[in-house]
């Protein structure tokens, strides 16, 4: 499992200026400067050698979107002026929800309205939402769409319907939300290819989906040492009844294992499956998006032997986020998840696909999407990395995926960490003009991060950069995980988790790990 830090509370210190006896390798392809503006160094533990994470020119930070949480949203009464674009002419009305549409004479280009979902033109989240209903009488074929923050921004929308005439129609925003981000919707956009054209709104509205119950929730456990797991098959079931779990989710065995352990491995799926046990199968890495034939051969072997009943599930934690350069390249994103594509062929709909995904996944985009959200559109569930001891935080972190959830009907795991983790300090290292100042240099041509008492009598590479250290923190263990507190105190952590989450795609709470968690005090 990989931990992100990004959103824990984090105490700063004084550190020692770690690394500065050498240079440090800056492992990623380097675009011609100026192109990257800050610089994060990551030591883990007692480690030396840091992790580096390159960050480009810092964008405008967007106003928080509008969260309404009425049960039907009435969006006609929040709509912003109504601007023309194309080749409409500027016609304006009183009310934004009577929209003419006149053409420019002579011009054969679409003229459309664009009206702001919100009066002071921020984003609205309507993510929480199930249905939009939209009613009204149009003249003419008139074209509605709806546009996100990242649609705005490429000038572009999503063609929801063309009507004409009298029109009551009711769409659903889970299909919306597999083009659009939802949390971020924009505008509504109407344009037509006529010459003019007319098109009144008696209604549109948002409304939430009536409560489904999500049913028991579940407790699992996370298993890496498969070997150990064969050889006492007992003693997992015994912590398993104490702890009623209802799942475990057990490391597939190397390829290079012989066919003897990987038929051991099945039998103790199946004694799991027999003992009322979901057994899932585990693996992934993060070099399964360069070959992901590999890990579809090993998947395949483990179909082979498997007989009907025998096994719950495959979860697949692949966390791509550990190649190098992957969130700075959509197309490795792309490659992410057309491997979990691929994988979900080979297994074919016979068992369910589970997929490892860190709470923060909710933030890059791939198509203007969250990449979170591509992931849960190819898989049956999702295991959410929710590794805090605030359960409060756990709630706020994994929200939107909850909600995403709720939408498209893929479920959700939340986890807890009990395995002790390592102190990680940060040093980071914004751009500087001066060289005089700086505390070191960025040789994009050797890819190196040279630490740089003095400018003074170097012989400089042509692309270079400066920096300067502008600050440095402590992530503390403490925050993360449960490593040092009591089984029970897990417990009663997991058993407050299912009691606050409400949401109906929730299923329950994995542990990260079972011997992580037998290490602790009873």
């Amino acid at each position: 499992m990989w931990w992100n830090w990004t959103l824990a509370v984090v105490s700063v210190v004084a550190l020692p200026l770690l690394g500065r006896a050498e240079d440090i390798s800056v492992p990623l392809s380097i675009p011609i400067p100026p192109a990257v503006s800050e610089i994060e160094l990551s030591y883990i533990g007692e480690r030396t050698t840091p992790a580096v994470t390159l960050s480009g020119p810092p964008s405008a930070v967007p106003s928080l979107p509008y969260r309404p949480f009425v049960p039907i949203l009435d969006l006609r009464g929040m709509f912003g002026e109504t601007r023309a674009f194309g080749s409409c002419q500027g016609q304006k009305t009183r009310r934004q929800d009577v929209i003419d549409l006149q053409r420019a004479a002579g011009n054969g280009m679409r003229c459309g309205q664009r009206i702001p979902l919100h009066q002071a033109e921020i984003a609205v989240d309507l993510l929480s939402y199930e249905t939009l209903r939209i009613r009204g009488h149009a003249t003419g074929q008139v074209a509605v769409a709806l546009e996100d923050r990242a649609a705005g921004q490429r000038e572009d929308n999503l063609p929801l319907v063309t009507v004409t005439g009298p029109f009551d129609l009711t769409l659903s925003l889970k299909v919306i939300g597999q083009k659009l981000d939802l949390r971020s919707l924009t505008a509504l956009v109407v344009s037509t290819e006529a010459a003019s054209a007319h098109i009144v709104f008696e209604q549109i509205e948002v409304a939430q989906p009536s409560f489904v119950s999500a049913g028991p929730a579940g407790i699992g456990f996370w298993v890496w040492k498969y070997r150990e797991a064969i050889r006492d098959p007992t003693a997992l079931l015994a912590t398993c009844r104490v702890q009623s779990c209802s799942r475990v989710l057990i490391q597939m065995p190397s390829e290079t294992d012989d066919d003897g352990l990987w038929r051991s491995y099945v039998r103790l799926l199946r004694t799991l499956q027999e003992a009322g046990v979901a057994a899932f199968a585990l693996d992934g890495y993060p070099e399964a998006i360069q070959e992901p034939h590999k890990l579809a051969d090993k998947i395949q072997r483990l179909l082979a032997l498997v007989k009907p009943g025998g096994l719950s599930g495959i979860q697949l934690d692949i966390e791509p986020y550990l190649v190098p350069g992957f969130l700075q390249d959509e197309a490795q994103l792309l490659r992410y998840v057309e491997t979990i594509d691929t994988l979900k062929e080979v297994i074919g709909g016979r068992l369910r696909l589970s997929m490892v995904i860190p709470f923060w996944l909710a933030s890059p985009t791939l198509a203007g999407r969250p990449l979170a959200y591509a992931v849960m559109d190819r898989a049956d569930e999702v295991a959410v990395m929710s590794y805090r001891t605030d359960l409060d935080e756990v709630q706020e972190i994994a929200e939107d995926i909850l909600r995403y959830g709720d939408l498209v009907g893929t479920r959700v795991w939340l986890a807890v960490e009990t395995t002790p983790l390592p102190v990680e300090q940060h040093v980071v290292l914004r751009r500087e003009l001066d060289p005089d100042q700086a505390d070191a240099m960025l040789d994009y041509d050797r890819r190196l991060l040279q630490w740089m008492p003095s400018a003074g009598g170097l012989s400089l590479p042509t692309r270079r950069e400066w920096f300067r250290i502008h600050h440095r923190f402590t992530v503390r263990p403490e925050r993360l995980t449960f490593a040092g507190r009591s089984r029970a105190e897990v417990s009663a952590s997991v058993r407050r988790i299912v009691e606050i989450t409400s949401h109906p795609s929730f299923s329950g709470v994995i542990i990260h790990d079972l011997d992580g968690f037998r290490a602790l005090a009873e």
